[in-house]
């Protein structure tokens, strides 16, 4: 070599990288022209290695964030292959299985091994053909197998790392402390079912206690009618001459009315018997009548004339008959307690149905009472609040439960010219067209099945 004409390239940082040169044989008196075009090849030159070295950091830095995602434990993590070995796991995830990393180190750790029969079945039948399709799994709910042979319930979702590759990777939620919150709040739920069962039976027996003279007077009235008939019957065939048709006759008022007995009791029982929740599909104006028959003699005890006005061809209902009953023999006998206080004008209680704007059944209990004062109105239904001395304050709290438990609601307005409207909703089955009732219900009265009642005696 005689000559040399030669100019350093060096990285980002100031390292020489190399040299870019000229080498001849000759002596040679190189020209700026060559200098400057060595200059400008080894400018080229650095752009490029400062393009890679860029470019390198960058996925450096990004190998960096992957790896401290991975090591950071906060997620289960694990590369796979598609016929079922793991290749790599982070803690978390072998934490979440059971497993040691030497078990993932000598290949125990495979995820077909991992899955339960039932769900290896469905990921190779549903998952891996989506999978193989899309080249990811958007997170599902499936269980593992720890090393111990108990199941562990898991979120995962998976991503291939190449469009038809066998390998990829899962993210992995352990789901234990969730299933377990998830039991604990049905468990917590059922409590509270049962504790508000036990408190409305108990409102149910108190509110039966309050209508004994009620309760005695319809068992007594058709008890008394069927001895009566029994006297008659037997004076009838003591006759001479006994007259069949008039014992036959007496006889039939005795079935009738140990009937209408049974029925009471039946109703009775019902209503103070504890026991789970029964909906069924019913008439929400034959269970109003059910309700008016108990509490009839505590209205009249108290003077309040009791008008019903329910709508013909409603539609069924869906709902517990205690439960609803329930509620009106509250609303009922609360209206007839807040009535008893009133001196100066009629005692007016008003039962009618319909239909809301909803379409849903309607049911409004109307009273002429004193009204309720706006500063209690907003605490009325809230558990333990009430304003009668001795009350427990629990059953309109109770009422609302009930009724919103049936998809309905229960509200509370001003009667005009004075007292309270109470009205919940139901919904109904659909069917049925809403056709006002007529005032044939009117104002309840037990002179006519009296009258009906009354043997000839021979």
């Amino acid at each position: 070599m005689i000559s040399y004409l030669g100019v350093p390239i060096s990285w980002p940082n100031g390292e020489i990288f190399g040299t870019i040169c000229v080498l001849d044989s000759k002596k040679n008196s190189y020209s700026e022209t060559f200098l400057r075009l060595l200059l400008m090849w080894r400018d080229v030159l650095q752009d490029d290695l400062r393009t890679f070295a860029t470019l390198n950091k960058q996925l450096e830095e990004r190998d960096a964030k992957i790896r401290h995602l991975f090591d950071a434990d906060l997620i289960g993590i694990f590369i796979w292959e598609l016929e079922g070995r793991i290749i790599e796991a982070n803690d978390a995830f072998l934490r979440i299985v059971g497993y040691e990393r030497e078990d993932l180190i000598s290949g125990r750790v495979r995820w077909t091994d991992l899955t339960p029969p039932e769900w290896l079945d469905r990921d190779i039948q549903q998952w891996v053909p989506v999978f193989k399709e899309t080249g990811h799994l958007q997170p599902f709910e499936k269980e593992y197998f720890r090393k111990d042979g108990s199941r562990v319930p898991v979120l995962i979702g998976a991503a291939s790392f190449e469009d038809g590759g066998d390998q990829g990777v899962s993210f992995v939620l352990d789901l234990t402390e969730r299933k377990r919150a998830e039991a604990e709040a049905r468990e917590s739920e059922r409590r509270y079912r049962e504790i508000q069962s036990a408190l409305a039976h108990a409102n149910r027996v108190m509110t039966m206690g309050q209508l004994t003279a009620s309760i005695s007077h319809e068992i007594r009235q058709p008890i008394g009618a069927c001895a009566t008939n029994a006297e008659a019957g037997l004076r009838w065939l003591r006759a001479p001459s006994p007259n069949l048709e008039e014992v036959r006759q007496a006889f039939e008022r005795i079935t009738k009315d140990a009937r209408r007995a049974s029925e009471v009791m039946n109703r009775i029982r019902g209503l103070v018997r504890n026991a789970p929740t029964d909906k069924e599909w019913l008439q929400i104006n034959e269970a109003i009548r059910e309700v008016i028959t108990l509490t009839r003699a505590e209205a009249e005890k108290n003077s309040v004339s009791v008008r019903m006005e329910l709508a013909e061809d409603l539609p069924l209902v869906q709902g517990d008959r205690v439960q609803l009953q329930q509620v009106m023999l509250n609303l009922v006998i609360n209206a007839i307690d807040a009535m008893s206080v009133v001196d100066d004008g009629p005692r007016e209680l008003t039962i009618s149905t319909g239909r809301d704007e909803s379409n849903a059944v309607l049911v409004t209990v109307r009273d002429s009472g004193p009204g309720v004062r706006p500063e209690n109105a907003e605490h009325l239904f809230e558990p333990f609040y009430t304003t009668k001395a001795g009350g427990m304050g629990m059953g309109l709290s109770i009422c609302r439960s009930i009724v919103e438990s049936h998809g309905g609601m229960l509200r509370l307005s001003a009667n005009v010219p004075r007292g309270a409207v109470f009205q919940f909703t139901v919904p109904g089955d659909g069917d049925g067209a809403f056709r006002p009732s007529t005032a044939q219900e009117g104002v309840l009265s037990n002179e006519s099945e009296n009258d009906s009642r009354q043997p000839r005696c021979p």
